[in-house]
């Protein structure tokens, strides 16, 4: 662990140096912030030239670590700082870092230890939200540092090239394989990146709204987002409020059954869905650069524009919808661009190249080589579909919306309203914010008309992006209304505007992190977890086992170990056909006359038997006198099969 936790530090340490002086002119919080998203970019990517030659191994990992210090330490002595923009104070902000967004931290590190495979007597430990799509994230962490394959493919459909976004899992496989636990190498990275998350959040609202006030009413609303779900929990519907803090997934966000689709950003994107924190992490500090690139001229536009165009270039395969959704927020500000200066065409296109050049030459290879094959197999992803996962004939258009995001979405549709007119500008309602929206507008549109994936849910992550602009509008549009009413002696009114924003706006979210607060959820027992031990120590790092396909994979999440198929809960949204395989896993539990061949046909080394495959193949019970059992304990069994298997069991 102690090499590892080297490893980890060093990577950030010579970021934030090189973030002293890339960023000089800014306070000391932004030169921090600013070094540790990029010590995080190196961390995800710095080790991959090196593993396509060498496989993922501790010497890719040292190799990863000179080439990082060594870009750290030639952007401090040669790169020339950043413009600081100078109508911004970013000091003002102290405050609202210390009273808003440690709590946030705070809230979210105590929901990343108990619901990342947290050790008890019973075993490992999850919450509601990290009960699901955690163990796929588990099973790459663990097959890309005992394997080393790279670039990897699937542990749970091998012979599959992994296009899922995976360099998240490659930091804790980094961490794993250098000596870390798994529960601390899943652990530690995502408090980092929890982090970056509130506080570039905090940076980029800053600079949106140039407003203290609005920032923090925007960090409330984004993080405890919630609509006006809550109102089926008290007596419209059949759920108790009690029933909140006790069913699976029955939260005023979570309510499938009555349309109530988008849920917390906390509770549901950033704690369970790796690729979303780490994309987040890296997304929103990108916006800011390149919300800072739109707003310079000059000579000012290179700097800011190289920074956004390289960190948007390496987020396919951090967050692919990352990426999308800031190459539409692009296409937007690039028109905006465009109509302004129109008679400029040819500075604009120059402008632009030192953003957008940079950001293809940095994305196309990733979008070739992992991104394009999976979306455009089987006939592809892509589809025309109106109305994102409403179904219109439950809810009307602006209905489904009002009730899901609340108060956001009708104060984000007012001040709208309120920009389309220069009359009705306000100090914060400005030309500038105006301007703003044709980028958040053009993600808002597509993610609306179009579907790039199999489960139509998966487009929330587009609109998450246009969110954090609509929360930032919106908070400008309350806080404007709040003054003006104040300002002419309508004290009541500008304070109960406030609270009802607040106080609605965050309850239906602030009631779903409740939940996760006091859910728990047994992911692996004690016996699961003494035969993963086991299978770690004593098994080929590249053995095939066959199990069932439940989510939960003892054999694909903690050893690392490939399975011949997992869950289609994970491969069908990934494009992934595996009924042959689910047919061939069946014949092999029950029918012996196919076994052996079927066994060879997968060069199987172990079976893997516990409640799962019994509870799926009840007729099972015949394969412990067929196979010697190297592993038992409890109700869980692991049968050697291949001739190097007994092999070693001798």
């Amino acid at each position: 662990m102690f090499f590892g936790l080297i490893y980890f530090v060093l990577h950030l340490l010579a970021w934030c140096y090189a973030g002293q002086k890339l960023f000089a002119t800014h306070p000391l919080w932004v030169r921090i912030v600013a070094g540790l998203v990029l010590g995080v970019v190196a961390l995800m990517w710095s080790p991959v030239p090196f593993a396509f030659v060498l496989g993922f191994t501790p010497l890719v990992q040292g190799l990863g670590l000179a080439l990082s210090c060594g870009l750290a330490g030639a952007i401090y002595t040669y790169a020339k700082p950043l413009t600081v923009n100078p109508d911004l104070d970013y000091t003002k902000l102290h405050r609202t870092l210390l009273w808003l967004g440690i709590p946030l931290m705070l809230l979210m590190a105590y929901l990343l230890h108990t619901h990342i495979i947290l050790p008890t007597e019973n075993g490992y430990d999850v919450g509601q939200a990290t009960y699901g799509d955690l163990q796929m994230h588990m099973g790459m962490v663990t097959s890309l540092a005992r394997q080393t394959v790279f670039p990897p493919e699937y542990s749970i459909l091998p012979g599959h090239r992994l296009s899922y976004p995976f360099l998240v899992n490659l930091v804790s496989s980094s961490l794993y394989q250098l000596g870390f636990s798994l529960r601390w190498a899943l652990l530690l990275p995502s408090l980092l990146m929890c982090s970056l998350i509130v506080m570039s959040f905090i940076l980029l609202a800053f600079e949106v709204s140039t407003d203290r006030r609005a920032t923090q009413l925007a960090t409330v609303l984004f993080f405890l987002n919630g609509g006006l779900g809550f109102i089926y929990f008290f007596g419209w519907h059949e759920y108790s409020f009690a029933q909140i803090l006790t069913e699976f997934y029955k939260t005023p966000t979570n309510y499938n059954a009555m349309n109530i689709r988008w849920s917390n950003v906390i509770a549901d994107m950033i704690i369970p869905q790796r690729t979303s924190m780490a994309g987040w992490s890296v997304a929103l500090f990108s916006m800011w650069a390149l919300l800072r690139f739109t707003r310079c001229s000059g000579k000012e536009k290179h700097g800011w524009g190289l920074l956004a165009g390289i960190l948007v270039g390496l987020l396919p395969m951090i967050h692919t919808h990352s990426f999308m959704a800031i190459g539409l927020l692009s296409l937007g500000w690039l028109g905006v661009d465009l109509y302004q200066r129109r008679t400029q065409l040819l500075g604009v296109v120059g402008d632009w190249c030192w953003y957008g050049l940079p950001a293809i030459f940095v994305a196309i290879g990733q979008l070739l080589y992992w991104t394009f094959p999976q979306a455009t197999a089987n006939g592809g992803f892509v589809h025309f579909h109106l109305n994102w996962v409403n179904e219109l004939k439950i809810d009307p258009y602006f209905w489904f919306y009002i009730k899901n995001m609340g108060v956001v979405y009708i104060a984000w549709l007012a001040s709208l309203l309120l920009l389309v007119r220069s009359r009705w500008h306000t100090a914060l309602l400005n030309r500038n914010l105006a301007v703003l929206q044709f980028g958040p507008l053009v993600i808002y549109i597509v993610a609306e008309l179009i579907i790039f994936q199999p489960n139509l849910y998966d487009n929330n992550k587009l609109f998450y992006i246009w969110y954090v602009f609509a929360a930032i509008t919106a908070s400008c549009g309350i806080v404007s209304l709040f003054r003006y009413w104040r300002e002419r002696g309508r004290y009541f009114a500008a304070s109960s505007l406030l609270i009802s924003a607040v106080a609605i706006g965050c309850l239906a979210g602030t009631l779903t992190i409740a939940r996760e607060w006091v859910s728990n959820y047994n992911a692996y027992n004690a016996d699961h977890v003494a035969a993963a031990q086991f299978i770690d120590a004593n098994t080929p790092t590249d053995a095939m086992f066959v199990t069932a396909d439940n989510h939960n994979n003892t054999i694909s999440a903690l050893t690392g170990r490939n399975i011949v198929v997992g869950t289609d809960t994970f491969l069908f949204f990934h494009g992934l056909n595996t009924q042959q395989r689910h047919a061939d896993v069946k014949a092999i539990f029950t029918n012996p006359a196919h076994r052996e061949s079927l066994l060879a046909q997968y060069k199987v080394d172990y079976i893997f038997v516990s409640d799962f495959e019994r509870g799926v193949y009840p007729t099972i019970s015949d394969l412990a006198a067929v196979y010697p059992i190297v592993f038992q304990q409890g109700a869980v069994q692991v049968l050697a099969v291949s001739p190097r298997a007994q092999q070693r069991r001798r």
